[in-house]
């Protein structure tokens, strides 16, 4: 009898057991089969087309994982602040992040370099020297996120509110905004530079607070600074930019590794997306300008261009000096910078793929 009963009592503990285990496993498998939730802060406004082309990233991500990965834009510095995205990324308080590193001085010492006077001229050759740069050298100011692209503008120009720049004695005394490395070289061409973030700019310029700015021509539409400047003026001796697209590492190792090959697969397609909208929107600020009311656009000849250069030699031997003292061997890396903007100028598209590139993928959605 008393076996029966202990018989009878197991059969009744295995039941409830399965019961209860059943609805819990169903719960678990359900929960796996949910949706991965990112959110991806970018400096750029809405309406924007790098700001559109983040949007993009974010659509071919959801579409090539079938689903399996949600990515929410907030664009405009929106989530974090544009001086604060990178650290932000580091932290956890955004899972990807796009902003540029001028903002935050000396935190990004090896990506400067782009800031320093040199011969880039094109949105699609900056992308290639940066990521050929960031893959031989892994600098370790990456270290704390994951890389997924690097990319950036052409070369800056200047666009003043009242004073024509014809020569380099213009320059003497003028307040320009220009952000990080550039603003070496706006001191050393004799104005006075003003850091401020883009998102600044327009105010700035509009109020007269600074008399215009160091920066490339898509800020002339893309930012609408055309509206509050009267001459652009470029120069014979010049300096680029630079922006990354990071996720936060924890983020990264926690995805499943064919995820992560979608995202290393289609951040390889974006450099160059995001050099044909750079090369498209310096092409549109310039026009866009030039078709305003009262607008003067200056080329200072090439013949100056000695003096120029002249000018602010001091600021690239002051980086070799300055990164080399800090471990950084920055005189193999400019020389590899220079080396690499030549290669890739030599292979550089025409303008008119960037603009169909644009007008087909962007502009007709």
């Amino acid at each position: 009898m008393n076996h029966k009963k202990s018989w009878i009592s197991a059969l009744v503990l295995l039941f409830f057991t399965v019961c209860m285990v059943t609805p819990f496993t169903t719960a678990g498998e359900a929960a796996s089969n949910e949706p991965i939730k990112m959110n991806f802060s970018g400096i750029m406004p809405g309406g924007h087309l790098q700001a559109e082309l983040n949007q993009l990233f974010c659509d071919m991500i959801a579409e090539r994982t079938d689903g399996r990965v949600q990515i929410t834009l907030y664009p405009g510095s929106t989530l974090t602040a544009a001086t604060k995205n990178f650290e932000g990324v580091v932290k956890g308080i955004s899972d990807l992040g796009m902003s540029c590193p001028l903002y935050t001085a000396g935190r990004f010492p090896v990506s400067e370099i782009f800031e320093m006077p040199s011969e880039i001229d094109s949105g699609c050759v900056t992308g290639k020297v940066y990521m050929d740069i960031y893959n031989k050298f892994k600098p370790k100011e990456y270290e704390d996120v994951h890389v997924l692209y690097l990319h950036g503008p052409g070369r800056n120009v200047l666009s003043t509110r009242t004073v024509p720049i014809r020569t380099l004695e213009d320059m003497e005394g003028l307040v320009l905004r220009a952000s990080g490395g550039a603003a070496s070289t706006i001191e050393a061409l004799g104005a006075t530079p003003r850091a401020m973030h883009m998102g600044e700019a327009y105010a700035a310029l509009s109020k007269g607070v600074v008399e215009g700015q160091f920066a490339v021509p898509e800020t002339l539409k893309g930012w609408k600074h055309a509206d509050v400047v009267k001459y652009v003026t470029v120069p014979p001796v010049s300096t680029s930019s630079c922006q990354y697209v990071v996720m936060n590492k924890k983020k990264w190792n926690a995805l499943p590794p064919d995820i992560q090959k979608v995202f290393t697969e289609v951040s390889a397609e974006f450099p160059d997306y995001h050099g044909y909208v750079w090369n498209y929107y310096d092409r549109a600020g310039l026009e866009y300008f030039k078709g305003l009311p009262g607008r003067e656009l200056i080329e200072i000849p090439a013949s100056e261009k000695p003096e120029w250069e002249a000018a602010v030699s001091p600021v690239i031997d002051e980086y070799i000096e300055e990164k080399t003292a800090k471990g950084i061997p920055a005189e193999e890396i400019l020389d590899y910078f220079n080396a690499r903007i030549e290669y890739w100028s030599a292979k550089e598209p025409p303008i008119e793929v960037s603009v169909q590139w644009v007008e087909e993928n962007l502009l007709d959605k």
